[in-house]
């Protein structure tokens, strides 16, 4: 039997190099694929050449959803191949997405590869295989394993300097991750409503295995975007002592919750005397009512408290909020300026921060909340569209998202 040749293809990771999407080849070169890499959000119009026995599409983000469906439609229509996708947004919107493609992986795409590259290269259906959702219905998921590839297939991509992200005050910036999934339940959120509290780590040797290719181009600044850095308590903290015994200083950042800000200051403390710059949290809003709706699980007070433990700790706690709901009142938002001012934020937050509207996106847990009883809603297909009920919040909003845009500065999160 010859080796399958597949394409992944990336439709959109967050304007950064895509990582899921290398992982993915990664595994599929491993099973025994040749396998092509294509960007299709930065270099579009540079569509690789089949034939191809199967064509696997990221749709990690919700920018990625309606390219993802348009992607799936053309590569079918240009190759013939038959075409699966996966990631969270793939999984929360499968029936949908199994209208444009031949299934949908509702797992870990690396876990299944071998069985993938096998269907593939016996030019067989994809329906067998495990937690695959196809029209045949879903096939159980395997026992869950770790993420586990040699290193990240990223030479099938544009060199990370293609990618203006990757380009900041730090010097050159590499994306990594350690996990993905989170085990904490905030409602609003689409890493919980794809996981449901679960995860999927990556094994500590390929997580240092890309931090070393990583390094091999540049790299001294490393971002994690897991979208909770303590899912693990260890394996980022030890990928980042063997990184530094290995090329020396390095700096880095990543993103966890006020909670772990406040209950784990041995571990910060390590980890600053390791290089860490900044941690970005997801603060919300200052309202205990609409936290108590995001079931945070913090109050306000730990948000102040979180600052000034960053502080102490040594390192800069940058914050992401979403202000604009349908549970917030007007007064509650003239107000809100007043409390980054109050504790230092103001200098941190980024212009996005003062205009973001909670995404009902389908499969969000909020949607079958009690707190929506009210909300005067409209289905917009891939999401649901809310209106507040005092029209100066929509004022409002519009006001700030026209400021926001001006400065070039619409979004807050590499997982939504």
């Amino acid at each position: 039997m010859s080796s399958p040749r597949l394409l992944v293809a990336s439709a959109f990771e967050a304007e950064l190099q895509p990582l899921t999407s290398a992982c993915v080849a990664a595994a599929a070169r491993s099973a025994g694929a040749e396998v092509v890499g294509w960007d299709a959000h930065l270099r579009p119009d540079d569509e690789p050449q089949g034939p191809f026995d199967l064509a696997l599409v990221s749709v990690q983000q919700f920018e990625g959803l309606e390219r993802g469906m348009n992607l799936a439609r053309r590569i079918t229509a240009q190759t013939g191949a038959p075409v699966i996708t996966f990631g969270q947004y793939a999984q929360m919107n499968h029936r949908a997405f199994l209208d444009v493609a031949d299934g949908v992986v509702m797992d870990e795409p690396e876990a299944v590869m071998p069985e993938i590259v096998q269907a593939a290269a016996a030019g067989a259906g994809f329906a067998q295989v495990p937690a695959m959702m196809s029209s045949q219905g879903m096939r159980p998921k395997p026992p869950r394993r770790r993420i586990d590839v040699q290193r990240p297939a990223r030479e099938l991509f544009p060199s990370l300097v293609h990618y203006p992200a990757h380009h900041s005050a730090f010097g050159l910036t590499g994306n990594i991750e350690a996990s993905r999934g989170c085990h904490h339940k905030c409602t609003y959120c689409s890493v919980y409503g794809a996981y449901d509290g679960g995860i999927a780590a990556y094994s500590a040797e390929t997580v240092l295995a890309d931090a070393l290719q990583l390094a091999e181009e540049g790299v001294r600044h490393f971002v994690f975007i897991d979208a909770e850095f303590f899912n693990s308590r260890t394996i980022g903290v030890g990928v980042i002592r063997r990184l530094t015994e290995e090329i020396g200083p390095v700096t880095f950042e990543f993103t966890t919750r006020v909670d772990h800000v406040l209950s784990y200051p041995k571990e910060l403390t390590e980890l600053v005397s390791l290089g860490l710059r900044r941690v970005t949290c997801a603060l919300e809003f200052p309202s205990n009512r609409v936290l108590r709706i995001f079931d945070k699980h913090i109050d306000v007070d730990h948000m102040r408290a979180a600052v000034q433990e960053s502080r102490r700790l040594g390192f800069e706690l940058i914050p992401t909020f979403i202000p604009f709901t349908p549970w917030v009142e007007y007064e509650e938002l003239l107000t809100f300026e007043d409390f980054l001012v109050e504790t230092g934020l103001a200098r941190v937050t980024d212009p996005t921060a003062l205009q973001t509207r909670l995404l009902l996106f389908k499969g969000s847990p909020l949607l079958t909340s009690p707190w929506m009883e009210d909300v005067a809603t409209v289905d917009r297909g891939f999401w649901v569209e809310w209106k507040h009920p005092d029209q100066r919040v929509e004022e409002l909003w519009q006001e700030r998202r026209t400021d926001a845009e001006g400065a070039g500065k619409i979004r807050c999160c590499v997982k939504c």
